[in-house]
């Protein structure tokens, strides 16, 4: 009787992982900005509603509380304050301040 060869180690490639070491870094960098954009998406839309910057401060500061331990948190208050500039202007009044050209629509 024929002996038959033997079976390799791992029958098939694609059941070892091969991890790519830089991974970790570049989808921890990728959520970043997903938070960042959706922080600021948010505070638009609460801008376009009629809420006071104090309003939407304390509204994106409570909906990071609820979603995020403190230690996990994406964005700190530094972060969301400069959103809220670029959004709101830094106006004092809580309005947007009024665009460069032509002022606002």
């Amino acid at each position: 009787m024929p002996t038959l060869p033997k079976p390799p180690a791992k029958p098939f490639d694609w059941m070892e992982p091969r991890r790519n070491p830089n991974r970790p870094p570049i989808e921890a960098a990728g959520r970043a900005a997903m938070y960042r954009a959706e922080i600021e998406e948010r505070a638009a839309l609460l801008g376009r509603l009629g809420h006071g910057r104090d309003q939407t401060r304390l509204r994106l500061l409570g909906n990071l509380g609820w979603d995020f331990s403190p230690t996990t948190r994406p964005l700190d208050e530094k972060d969301v304050d400069g959103i809220l500039d670029r959004v709101f202007g830094t106006s004092s009044n809580g309005k947007t301040a009024p665009r460069a050209k032509g002022g606002p629509r």
